[in-house]
C-alpha cells in the first residue's frame, strides 16, 4: 500500500520543482519527495530488510513500552488514559486563546510610524501560512518535525528513541516533541506545567497533541505554531521575529534568513545573535544541513545560504512622531475601548503626512536653536487640512527625548495662554451679533474697564504703549491693538465670546467660571490643537468638518466635530473595524463673516504698523495669520492658513518660565512662515474664495458712515449685504452731492492725525 507521500507524488506527477504547478502544488510535491527521500535514507541507515509493517510494529511496541511499561492489563491501561486526560482542556481552546498582538501605526501613505506591544508579553504578529516563503516552512519541518504531515500529533519513533536515550542517561535528556506537542505545551499548559520535566507531562502532552491533530488540519496547526512560538528578543511568531531581527516581514525572508530564524526557538537566549553570533551562526548551519538532508534544498543552495550575509537591525524599539502616535492611541482607546486596543493586532492608518511632519520638526528645532539664548527652549506645531479637519503634522516638542526641556510633554495638547490669537473670534462674534463690519470704527485710547468685585480697574495697553484714536476694525485687528479688542468684548459680553469659542472648537474655558475682559487678550488657557481646529471655521468658509464627537462626550453648546487623526483601523486579517467617513460638516460662522475675518488677517498693509511690511507672516501667497504673545513672554503663538493648509505654532518653555522679549511673530511667526513656505512650495497659490452676500462699500474711517471718493478718510471694505451703512458722513457732508436727511447730530469727534505705516517691527 502506498504511503501518503507516494500517493501525492503519483497524483501530482514528478515534473521537477515548479514544473507548471502553482506555489501550493509545488510545496506539496516538494514536501512529498522530501518525505520519500527521508524514509529511504532511514531504511538505508538501519541496514535491515524490515518491511514497513514490521517497522511500524517495532515503533508501536516501543511507544507502548515507553508509555505503559508499569501497566500489565488493558483495564489498567484504560484507567491510566482516563487519569491523564481527566482535566484536559478542549482542543477548541487552541484557537480561543488570543495572544496579545502588536499594533502598528502608519502615516497616511502607509509608512510605519510605530509598533506597539506590551514588553511584558512581547511582540506578537499574525501571518497566514500562504504568505510565508516555502523556506520558512521547509526549514521548520526539517529541524523540528520531519514527519509532521504523517504523524498523529506525536512521533512514535522519536518517542522510542528519546525513551532509550533517557533510560541510558538515567534521566530526561531528550524530549522528542513534535510541532504539535510544542504548540500544545506553549498554548494549552500553564507556565508551571510547561517547564515541568517529567514523564507525566510528556504523556499528557502527547495525548493532547493527538486530540488536537484530530480536531485541526495540519496546516492549521503549523500556522498556529509559526505564529505562537518564541524566537527570542520579545518576539513571538515568525513574522514578529523577522521584524525584530531583519526589519521586514516574513514574506520577504531569504533562505539564509529563514534558516537562521527557524533555528532560534530551541534555545533563543543561547542563539541570540546580539549576544552570541557564533552560536547563532552554527545553529543556522545545522538547520541548512537538515534542510539538505531531507531534500528541501540542494547542497549548492545550502552552501550559498551559509555564505550569505545576515544584516541585522538594531534591537531597540523605533518610533516616529511619538507625540502624534501617543495622541492617536488615546483617540483609539476612546473609539474602540481600552481593552480592544490593549489586545493589539490592530493596523492603524493615521492622517499624518510624514513630509510635513519632517518639515515641522526641522523648522521648529532650527529656529529654537537660534533663540535659546533668549530662554526660548521649546516649540510645538500642528498642521491641518482646513477642508477636512485632518491632522497632517503634530510636533509636541522640538525633541521628545530631551528631558531638560520636558520634551515628552506634548505641548500641542497642553493648555497654555493664547495671547491675542483669540481676537478674531471676538470680532467675528461682534460681526454676527451687532452687525459690525471691518469698517466699523472703534476708539483706541486709554480706557479703564471695571475689574470685577474687589478688583482694581482693568487698563489694557497696546504692545507699543501708543494709542491711535479712531480706528476701523480692520486697522485694530490686523495690527493686533488691545484696547479696541477689549471694547469689542465689552460690547458683546464674555458669554457670547465663550459661545463662539466653544462652538468653533475650543474645549477649555468653561462657561461656569468667571472670565474677565482680558480673555480676549489670552487671559484663559487653550490647547494649540483646539485653537488650530477653531481657526478651521475661518479657513473653510465658515464650515467645521471633522470626526463627529461621540455621543458620550457631546456637551450642549460645544463643538460637534473634532480633529481627525485616524483614517482607518483594521485587524491583522484586514477586516475594517473603523473607517473615517467625512461628514457634511456644520456651519459654525457665516461664510460672509469668515471671509471678512480672513480678509483682515491676510492684509499685509493693514498689519504693517505693528509687524512691518513683508514680515514673517507674508509667505508670498494669499495667507491669513494671527499672532499672540502673553504679557510676560511665557507663550508666543501664530496661527494662520491658506485655502489648502492650516497651521499653528507655539513657542515657549514647558515649565512655564518666561522668555526674553520673544514675541509671537519673531518666535512662533518665524517658524510658521518657514513651515508654510516649505510645505506649500510645490502647491499652486490659491486666493480665498469670496462668498455671495457681500458688498464693497466706501465709508469714512472716522465716523464709519458712507463716504465719497473725495473724503480724505475714505476707506473701502466688505459689508454683509443689507447691513451696510445708509447714512452719509456728517463730518464731510459738504463734499457730498447728495445731502443726508437733517436730524439730530452726534457730538463731533476731533479728527486725529492719520497714523503713518511703520517700518519693519518684529514685535507681536
Amino acid at each position: 500500500m502506498e504511503t501518503a507521500a507516494e500517493e501525492t507524488v503519483a497524483k501530482l506527477g514528478d515534473k521537477g520543482n515548479g514544473g507548471g504547478h502553482d506555489w501550493l502544488t509545488q510545496r506539496k510535491l516538494r514536501r512529498a519527495r522530501a518525505h520519500l527521500l527521508a524514509r529511504t535514507r532511514f531504511a538505508d541507515a538501519s541496514n535491515t530488510r524490515l518491511t514497513a509493517a514490521t517497522v511500524k510494529f517495532v515503533v508501536a511496541f516501543s511507544v507502548m513500552l515507553s508509555f505503559l511499561l508499569p501497566i500489565t492489563s488493558l483495564a489498567a491501561g484504560l484507567g491510566t488514559y482516563a487519569y491523564y486526560t481527566r482535566d484536559f482542556p478542549s482542543p477548541e481552546k487552541l484557537t480561543e486563546r488570543q495572544s496579545p498582538r502588536s499594533t502598528f501605526y502608519y502615516d497616511r501613505d502607509g509608512n510605519q510610524l510605530y509598533e506597539s506591544f506590551d514588553p511584558e508579553v512581547g511582540r506578537h504578529m499574525l501571518v497566514s501560512l500562504a504568505d510565508l516563503p516555502s523556506y520558512v516552512i521547509d526549514a521548520t519541518l526539517a529541524v523540528e518535525d520531519p514527519n509532521f504531515y504523517d504523524n498523529p500529533g506525536f512521533d512514535p519513533r522519536s518517542i522510542a528513541r528519546a525513551f532509550w536515550q533517557n533510560f541510558q542517561q538515567g534521566g530526561i535528556v531528550s524530549g522528542a516533541s513534535t510541532i504539535t506537542q510544542q504548540l500544545v505545551r506553549y498554548t494549552m499548559f500553564d507556565e508551571k506545567q510547561r517547564y515541568e520535566q517529567s514523564y507525566s507531562r510528556k504523556i499528557r502532552e502527547a495525548l493532547l497533541a493527538f486530540q488536537v491533530s484530530q480536531w485541526y488540519s495540519k496546516d492549521e496547526i503549523l500556522q498556529r505554531y509559526l505564529n505562537e512560538i518564541w524566537y527570542g528578543n520579545l518576539s513571538y511568531g515568525i513574522d514578529a521575529a523577522s521584524w525584530t531581527y531583519f526589519g521586514k516581514h516574513a514574506r520577504e525572508l531569504t533562505l539564509a534568513e529563514s534558516a537562521f530564524l527557524v533555528g532560534l526557538p530551541q534555545a533563543p537566549n543561547t542563539y541570540d545573535p546580539y549576544v552570541n553570533f557564533k552560536a547563532a551562526k552554527a545553529r543556522q548551519t545545522y538547520v541548512l544541513d537538515r534542510m539538505e538532508l531531507h531534500g528541501y534544498i540542494s547542497v549548492q543552495e545550502a552552501e550559498e545560504a551559509k555564505a550569505a550575509p545576515l544584516n541585522f537591525v538594531s534591537p531597540s524599539t523605533d518610533i516616529k512622531s511619538p507625540h502624534f502616535v501617543y495622541y492617536v492611541r488615546g483617540q483609539l482607546e476612546q473609539m474602540l475601548g481600552r481593552d480592544r486596543v490593549n489586545q493589539g493586532g490592530l493596523r492603524v492608518y493615521t492622517t499624518l503626512d510624514s513630509r510635513l511632519q519632517q518639515i515641522g520638526e526641522e523648522t521648529a528645532a532650527a529656529h529654537i536653536a537660534t533663540i535659546k539664548d533668549r530662554n526660548a527652549n521649546n516649540a510645538a506645531l500642528v498642521a491641518m487640512d482646513p477642508r477636512t479637519g485632518e491632522v497632517l503634522a503634530m510636533v509636541g516638542s522640538v525633541d521628545y527625548w530631551d528631558t531638560s526641556i520636558q520634551g515628552q510633554v506634548n505641548v500641542a495638547v497642553a493648555e497654555r495662554q493664547p495671547g491675542s490669537t483669540l481676537k478674531p473670534f471676538t470680532y467675528a462674534t461682534a460681526f454676527e451679533q451687532l452687525g459690525w463690519s471691518p469698517a466699523t470704527v472703534l476708539i483706541d485710547q486709554p480706557t479703564n474697564f471695571p475689574g470685577g468685585q474687589g478688583m482694581p480697574p482693568y487698563s489694557p495697553k497696546n504692545h507699543d504703549l501708543r494709542f491711535r484714536g479712531p480706528v476701523t476694525v480692520r486697522n485694530a485687528l490686523a495690527p493686533s491693538l488691545n484696547v479696541p479688542a477689549v471694547l469689542t468684548l465689552q460690547a458683546i459680553g464674555v458669554p457670547a465670546l465663550l459661545q463662539t469659542l466653544h462652538r468653533m472648537g475650543i474645549t477649555s474655558l468653561p462657561s461656569d467660571k468667571y472670565w474677565g475682559l482680558s480673555i480676549t487678550l489670552g487671559g484663559g488657557e487653550v490647547k494649540l490643537l483646539d485653537l488650530v481646529f477653531a481657526y478651521q471655521g475661518f479657513a473653510n468658509g465658515g464650515k467645521q468638518v471633522g470626526a463627529p464627537v461621540p455621543p458620550q462626550r457631546q456637551v450642549a453648546g460645544m463643538r460637534e466635530y473634532e480633529p481627525v487623526s485616524i483614517l482607518r483601523v483594521t485587524d491583522e486579517m484586514g477586516n475594517v473595524l473603523y473607517e473615517y467617513q467625512p461628514p457634511e460638516g456644520k456651519e459654525v460662522v457665516s461664510p460672509q463673516i469668515a471671509f471678512q475675518i480672513t480678509d483682515i488677517i491676510s492684509d499685509d498693509v493693514a498689519r504693517s504698523p505693528t509687524y512691518g511690511l513683508h514680515s514673517f507672516l507674508d509667505i508670498g501667497r494669499p495667507a491669513a495669520a494671527k499672532t499672540g504673545t502673553t504679557d510676560d513672554y511665557r507663550d508666543g503663538w501664530t496661527v494662520g492658513f491658506t485655502p489648502q493648509l492650516l497651521a499653528g505654532v507655539w513657542v515657549g518653555n514647558s515649565d512655564g518660565s518666561p522668555m526674553k522679549d520673544v514675541y509671537g511673530v519673531s518666535g512662533a511667526g518665524y517658524i510658521w512662515g518657514n513651515f508654510m513656505k516649505k510645505a506649500l512650495e510645490d502647491v499652486p497659490a490659491v486666493s480665498f474664495s469670496r462668498p455671495d452676500g457681500l458688498v464693497r462699500v466706501k465709508t469714512c474711517k472716522i465716523t464709519g458712515l458712507l463716504a465719497s471718493d473725495s473724503d480724505p478718510f475714505m476707506v473701502e471694505d466688505w459689508h454683509i449685504a443689507g447691513k451696510e451703512p445708509t447714512e452719509y458722513c456728517y463730518l464731510h457732508r459738504d463734499q457730498f452731492t447728495i445731502q443726508p436727511t437733517p436730524g439730530p447730530q452726534p457730538a463731533r469727534t476731533p479728527t486725529p492725525t492719520p497714523v503713518q505705516p511703520g517700518g519693519q517691527n518684529p514685535r507681536r
